[in-house]
Formats: C-alpha cells, structure tokens, sequence
C-alpha cells in the first residue's frame, strides 16, 4: 500500500473517531435537554397539584382526607395531555389518590430511593416505559407527609431520540464523506513531492539486478545534490541513490573476490537464518520532523472543519426539533398563569387590582427560563415581566403567533394573558455541549497528531532511515548487518536486495573458506576483515525509536487521569465502613494510596525492565492498571476504592518509567534531550487529554463508566505496545540491575539540598495533590459545577505546563537564576491560590488553577538544575543519582503527608480555608529556601583558612 493511501486511511480513521464521538455527545445532549423539558412540563403539573393540597395540609389533616381528590387531579391533569397519571402518595409510599381506575397501592423502591436522596422538594425519576416528577408535601412544621408524583409514557420521548439519531448520523456519514475526499485531495497535494520521490524508489528497485547494475542516481540530481522535486524528500533521495550506487560497487567488489576464491559462479542463493539479533536505533533525522511540520495543518484544517460543520447540522436539527416541544411547553406554563389570574377574577377582584401580579410573573420567570416575558393586557398592558421579544424582523415568525390566554368574567373575555418564549433558551441549553465539542476537539488532535506520527513513523520515515542506516554501511564495506523486510513498497524491494547481498557474500565466503589454502587463505582474510564477513550469518538489525512508545504512553496517560474531574466526589458518596476517621481524611485516601504505590512502585521499573524487557514490563503494568479500573468500576465503599486505586498508581509508575527507560535505553545519546522533550510532551498531552476528557464522559456516561472506558484505553495502549515495540533478544546477557531504594536521608546532610527540598519540592508537590487532585474538584462540586465543567478549568492547569514550560528558559533564563525563577514560581502559586480564597466563584477557580499551572512550569526546571547543581558541589561525593532519587522520594513523602493532613483539617477550616493553609505553607517554603540560599552564598563568600 503506498505512503498515500496508508497516510490518508490513517486519516480517515481520526476523522470517523472524531465525528463519532461529537455526534453521541450530540445525542446524549439532546436526551438530556428533551428529559429535562418533559420534566420540566410535568414538574408545572405537580406544583399546581401540591397548591391545591397544601390547604388540607396546613389544617393539619392527612391527605388522604381530600374529599374531592379525584376532581383536583383531573383538573391538574387536564394542563398537559403528556401526563398519564397523577399520584398522591404517604411517606411511606403508599398510593392514596390517582387519576387511574387501577391505581398501585405503592410506589416502587426506585421512586423512594429518589425521593430520599434528593436535596430539594422536587426531584426525578426514570425508568425504561416512562418518565416522572415528584414532589415531596410537607407539614407547617416542616416534616415529610408524602408527596407528588407526576408521570408520562416515554415511548414519544424514544421516539424523537431515535429520529434525531438517525438524522445526527446521517449528516455525520455525509460530512465524513466529504472531507475524506477533501483530506486526500490535501494529502495529494501536501505530499506530492515525496510520492515522486518514492516513484524514482520504485523505478529503482526495478532495475536492480543481482549485479547491481542501474543503481546510479541521475548525474545532474549528483551535481545539485538535491532537488525541489521530492518536497519533503528533497536531497534524501539524491543522497540514498548515491548510498545505493556505492553499496552496489562494494557488493560487485567482494562478490568478484569471493567468487574467483572459491570457484563458483552460481547464482545467489535464498536468504538464510540471521546469525543472531541486533538492537539499534538511528538518530531521527529531518524527515519525520518535516513531514510531522507538513501534516498537522492539514489534520487542523479538515478536522475543525468537519467538527464545525457537524456542529452547525447539530444545532439546526436541535433547534427544529425542539420547537414543539418548546410551543407546548410555554402553553402549559400559560395555562396555569392564565388558572391562577382568573381564580382571582372569579373571587371578584378587578383585573386592575391584583395586588402582587407582577412579582407573580416574575416568580414564573424565574422558574421557566424558558419563558422571556409575561403580559397581561386589555387593549393596553396592564402587568408585565421580563422582556418582551420583536418579531418584526423575523420571517418565520409573528406576533399573531405568540400564544395568548383569555381571562373572562361574566362569560366575557376582558383581557389576556400574553406569554413569549425566549429565542435564546436552546443557545443556553446547549453552551455545555458546544463547550464539550470544544474540549473533544482539542483531545481528538493531539490523539490525531499522535497518529498520525506514529503512522508517518512506520510506513515511511522508519523504514527509509532504515534502508539509508543499511546502504550506508554496505557503501562502507560492512556486509555484517542485515534487515528483515517484508513488505511490497519499493523501499522494501531495496532492503531485501541489500539483505540478499549481505547473505550471498557470507555464502560464498564460507564456500571460499572451505576450499582455500595458502595464499587464498590470506587473501581471503584480508577480503573478509575489509567487507566485515563472517564464516557463519549477518545479523539481524532491530531498530527502536521513540515513536514505538509515544502513542500507547500518551493513550495510557489520558486513561489514568479520566477520573481527575470527579475521583474525589466519587470516593465521598461510596459507602464508609471507615466511619471512625475524620470524612476529610477518608476521602483523600484513595488518592493517598496511589501516591505511596507511586513511590516505591518507582525504583523498581528499571530493575523489573532490564530483567523482563521493556515490552512485557510494560504489559504487565497496563494489566495491573486494567485490573485496578474494573475493580474501582465494580467498587461499592471506600476501602474497595482506596485498594483498587492504589494498585492502578503501581500500574501507572511501572508503565511511565518503562517507556521513559525506552527512550533512555535506545535513543543515540546525541538525541537523547530532544526525545526526552517529546517524550515529557506526549505524556503530558495525554494528562491533558485524560483530564479534559473525564469530566464529559461522566456527565454523559455515568462516574462508574469512566473506569470502564479507562480499563479499555489501557488495554489497547498494551496491544499497541505488543505490536509496536520489539520483543526483548533471549540471545542478550547483561547485567541486570538490582532493586535498591536510594539512601533517601543521606543529602539532607546539605543544608542547601535540605532547604531545597523543604521550601520548593514538597509545597510544589503538595500544591499539585492536595489543591489540583483533591480540592478543586471538591470545591467546585460545592459550588454546584459539573464534572465536566470541573474537568476543563483542571485542564487549563496542564495548558500551563504544556505552553510556559518550554518557554521559561527562552524568556526568564537569560535574565534569571533557577533559584530566582524558582521563588518567582511560588511565590505565583501562593498568589493564585489567594485568588480562589478572596473570591470563591467559578471564574476565580479558573484563575488559580491556570496560575498554579504556570507557576509548576516556572518550578519544575529549575528545581531539578538547582539539584544537580547542589550534586556536583555540596553532594559530588554522593551522586547526582543519589541525589534526584532523594529528591524525589522526599518531594513525594512529604506531598502524601501534607494531603493527609490538609484532608483533615478542611473538615474543620472547609476547602476554602485548607487551600488559604496550602498558600500559607508555599510562603513559608519560599522562606526557607531563600534563608537556605543566601546562607549557602554567604558561606562561599566568606574567607578560606590558609593552609599551612
């Protein structure tokens, strides 16, 4: 398959990903919107039932006694012909009046569990046949006598669900079609220099003889020495050809010494066994970057396009959709208006007399958002609230169309009631959903982005530096290496020919070897140390790179931080066996347990991977963490909680440390920085992504079913290891590593490390755990955000990392120390902690979460440089290993410490005054890290004892 179609398949596959996902967020919203409207009209008819109840109530009478019950519910029946039944039930949940002929004699246990968890006096219910409103009656001195529950069929709720199912998918099937079609027309287009030049492969590959005749590249492409004619490959091509022209000379060379030797002039023989295997790896050059630089504005380009026009289709057929809905929604709110204005008419009180009408219909308005004015007019407006909307510029539209009710006395109609609906309800409805997309599309390109590289990366950059890595030492006379090719590309046909001569000349030489004597001998010696040929088989090169891991760590990362947005809200309302310690303190368990799995889950990757292999350490770590999801889907109370999260941060420290070992192990030193770059900014893209993600899918999923779709992202991040990275060699030795804890204690003898770790390290780490993991999530719970609005202030924190973090050395590490953009970083903690503390609201959360991110970034670097620095001069006699893993041990004992104790204490100060603790302790960090470096620097300034 060529570089195109492999390129645009891949392509594809991101866009139907991403279009398959906005569209079930699409449908899943509109389920909730058309729920919560029916709701919302039942709701109307269960508050116009209780108002008729509540004056047998207050007389103290059960409700029971109700003597015209059955009229009442009729009446409140009749304001929606969407409602089936009205029941009136005891606390208990026994039926005492209904608008059925077979009315039940109790409520199910769903109901009462609903009505026993809600909050408020009104509340919902759902089952698989019907939906229901219930509100909860109450005595004057405010205890539960019952209630009212209002239900109707859903069977025309299924069916408006279905319908706009079927016509989300279809314009998402017709917008897939065509920017799939526009995507490779872009992809043509960007990558037609590149298909030219594997063209010129492929004509190469074909006139490639055993003899190696045809091998030379074009004389003017020679003298240039590149060529705009290959885009992205531009050179590369001249510089293979020229690689091939030489290999093929060097192959003539020894296959004329080696054959004239032994005699034999037949034809090569099939490939044999490669004598043993070979892990390598070849410095990533320009190429994979160039063509990375060339695809991302095309994957922006037809991604945001195809999301924006999904979401234009969205929100037309929502809109249209919704209308009716909305129509009979407004008739039903008029209805009981227009009820309770002329109960009062039919009292004898004048229409210019209703003491309280306006602040009426502003209680209403409150109510009903979806309602934008109320009017109560003879001819002229007499009462009025809200805003009243001008049809005048709308073409579908009238006033004739807005919905009126007539108020009569004496038979004759003497006004009416004017309601208007409010043309920016749906807009409001569905902000969360477009904020959603939002978030979906930002997790979907880097996924795509992701892909794409690693797609690039296996049918194209990988195996061409591969075949160059090859020619280039067979262009030297090393004939010792061969690679395993199987494909049917032209860059395959050259690798196998390469191989081939590589197997031939070893052939022969053994052919020589057996029949030489004397002066053949010698000469064959000094053939087979010039062309590096052996008596016995090549070996086989396996190559390793960074993309084998880039893709499953950045799917692994965004699976262990799903839960982020909501972890701590779930672990509050499991059950709680532990009822002896302080709630606080349970709730920041879980998170507690993943920490110290963390820590000394830590030493033993290296160990575990030199031993097993980075493959199936990280396999094993993805099962662990598999498990681990399943059993906190499957969890019921906190001690099953905290159990299953603590074997997931074993599960998390093994497989980041293994592939962050890879790169270490298999990147050529000169790169090694660069990788560990793009390394650190898959993972955090992934943290990024996890976070960003997990908040929507438990609004729209479910917090258990987060776990679910975490088990199976790790899963497939495991298969994605499985095929892409090569198997550990049997055939290697080695020495493997042994599991030793660093001596944790030991620099702490430097008052310089021990400020360090005190002042920076552990408030940096305690702000992470205790404000980011536990707190945030907490406290915006408490001030009523959902999961997935929690999730997207979280995320602007890892958009800080992401943004500043490379930025800090180009603008502040000119002008500024690492201890000085060290403290600058706290000190910007501290502050934006304050922000939240001084002004609690949603907005200001926003504020500190993405300041605190920012300030991680300005920490994080140097915090690390000033380590190292202390390592080489008050530490040398330690190690800078000793000293990180220190370091390390340290920052992540005090972070477990200080969440514990934050925890508990919240439950005496609250969240507010636990996060004004955390800025408090930041500050005082920031004090003794400053004391532990200006007595450092006074201790070097002061003068020496001369030696005697």
């Amino acid at each position: 398959m060529s570089m195109l179609w492999r390129n645009w398949l891949a392509f594809v596959a991101v866009l139907a990903t991403v279009l398959a996902i906005l569209s079930t967020l699409s449908i899943l919203q509109y389920d909730a919107v058309l729920t919560r409207l029916i709701q919302e009209r039942l709701a109307v008819v269960a508050e116009t039932t209780a108002a008729s109840l509540r004056p047998v109530i207050n007389l103290g009478l059960p409700i029971s006694t109700l003597r015209n019950a059955r009229d009442v519910l009729a009446s409140a029946k009749a304001i929606d012909p969407a409602v089936d039944d009205i029941e009136v039930f005891h606390t208990t949940g026994i039926v005492v009046h209904t608008t059925t002929e077979e009315k039940r004699d109790t409520l199910p246990a769903s109901v009462l569990l609903a009505q026993s968890l809600s909050t408020k006096a009104r509340w919902t219910t759902r089952s698989s046949d019907e939906l229901a409103v219930g509100l909860s009656l109450f005595n004057r001195s405010g205890q539960p006598i019952g209630g009212v529950l209002v239900s109707a069929g859903s069977a025309d709720f299924a069916a408006k669900s279905n319908a706009m199912a079927r016509r989300i998918a279809a314009a998402a099937g017709v917008i897939f079609v065509l920017f799939s079609l526009i995507a490779l027309a872009m992809l043509r287009l960007g990558l037609g220099g590149a298909i030219r030049g594997l063209q010129t492969l492929e004509k190469l590959s074909r006139t490639v003889g055993d003899g190696g005749r045809g091998t030379e590249a074009d004389p003017a492409r020679r003298e240039s020495g590149s060529t705009v004619a290959f885009g992205i490959l531009s050179g590369e091509i001249v510089r293979l050809e020229n690689q091939l022209h030489d290999a093929f000379e060097q192959y003539r060379t020894a296959r004329r010494a080696l054959a004239n030797a032994a005699g034999d002039t037949t034809p090569p023989a099939a490939p044999a066994d490669a004598g043993g295997t070979i892990l390598a790896s070849v410095p990533e050059t320009s190429i994979a970057r160039e063509f990375a630089r060339r695809l991302t504005p095309l994957i922006l380009i037809v991604i945001l396009g195809a999301a924006l026009c999904l979401g234009l289709s969205v929100h037309r057929e929502v809109t249209r959709s919704f209308e009716p809905e909305l129509a009979a929604r407004t008739k039903v709110i008029g209805t009981v208006a227009n009820a309770n204005i002329q109960r009062a008419i039919n009292a004898g009180v004048p229409l210019s007399n209703l003491v309280g009408a306006e602040e009426f219909f502003e209680d209403l308005l409150e109510h009903f958002p979806e309602v934008s004015y109320f009017g109560v007019a003879t001819g002229r407006i007499v009462y009025e609230a809200g805003n009243r909307q001008n049809y005048a510029f709308s073409p579908e539209r009238s006033r004739k169309d807005v919905p009126t009710f007539p108020i009569t006395a004496d038979g004759e109609q003497i006004g009416y009631i004017i309601v208007d609906a409010n043309p920016r309800y749906f807009n409001i409805q569905f902000r969360n959903v477009l904020l959603d997309f939002g978030v979906v599309i930002l997790v979907v390109l880097l996924l795509a982005y992701q892909i794409m590289i690693v797609v690039m990366s296996r049918s194209m950059t990988a195996p061409f530096m591969r075949l160059q890595h090859l020619a280039g030492l067979q262009a030297a006379g090393d004939f010792s290496k061969v690679i395993a090719a199987s494909g049917a590309t032209a860059i395959d046909r050259l690798t196998r020919h390469l191989t081939r001569h590589a197997f031939e000349l070893h052939r022969l030489m053994r052919a020589a070897l057996a029949g030489a004597s004397g002066t053949a001998e010698r000469a064959l010696a000094e053939t087979r140390a010039r062309f590096k040929l052996t008596d016995a088989a090549p070996k086989r090169l396996l190559f390793s790179y960074l993309n084998d891991v880039r893709l499953p760590l950045f799917l692994f990362a965004t699976a262990d931080e799903l839960p982020l947005a909501f972890f701590p809200i779930f672990t509050r309302a499991a059950e709680n066996p532990l009822t002896w310690l302080d709630q606080g303190l349970v709730i920041s368990l879980p998170l507690a347990g993943y920490l110290v799995a963390i820590s000394f889950g830590s030493p033993l990757a290296r160990p575990l991977a030199e031993r097993f292999g980075h493959r199936a350490l990280f396999i094993l770590a993805v099962i662990l963490a598999a498990i681990a999801y399943v059993g906190l889907y499957l969890s019921t109370n906190v001690t099953e909680i905290v159990a299953w999260r603590t074997v997931s941060g074993l599960g998390f420290a093994l497989a980041t440390l293994c592939c962050q070992d890879y790169v270490l192990d298999v990147v050529p030193k000169a790169d090694r920085a660069r990788s560990l770059g793009l390394f650190t900014g898959a993972f955090f893209s992934g943290i990024f992504a996890g976070a960003a993600l997990g908040g929507v899918l438990a609004d729209r999923l479910g917090q258990h079913e987060v776990f679910a779709v975490a088990a199976a992202l790790a899963l497939f991040s495991g298969a994605l290891i499985h095929w892409m990275l090569p198997a550990r060699d049997r055939q290697d030795g080695g020495h493997v590593a042994r599991v030793a804890f660093p001596p944790i204690w030991r620099p702490m003898a430097s008052r310089r490390f021990a400020a360090l770790v005190v002042g920076l390290a552990i408030p940096s780490n305690i702000m992470l755990q205790a404000f980011i993991s536990f707190f945030v999530a907490l406290q915006l719970n408490a001030l009523g955000a959902s999961a997935a609005d929690t999730g997207r202030i979280l995320m602007t924190y890892y958009l800080g990392i992401v943004f500043v973090g490379p930025a800090v050395p180009r603008l502040l590490g000119t002008h500024l120390g690492p201890a000085a953009i060290g403290t600058l970083g706290s000190l910007l903690s501290a502050a934006s902690i304050m922000v939240f503390v001084v002004w609690p609201t949603e907005l200001a959360m926003l504020v500190a979460v993405a300041g605190t991110g920012i300030a991680h970034a300005l920490v994080r670097d140097p915090l690390v440089n000033l380590a190292m620095d202390i390592a080489e001069s008050d530490l040398r006699h330690l190690g800078a290993n000793a000293v990180l893993g220190s370091l390390r041990t340290l920052e992540r004992i005090g972070s477990i410490a200080g969440l514990l104790a934050l925890a508990a204490l919240s439950s005496v100060i609250g969240y507010a005054g636990a996060m004004a603790a955390i800025a408090a302790l930041v500050l005082a960090g920031v004090a003794i890290f400053a004391a532990g470096e200006f007595s450092a620097r006074m201790s070097s300034r002061s003068p020496q004892p001369e030696e005697s």
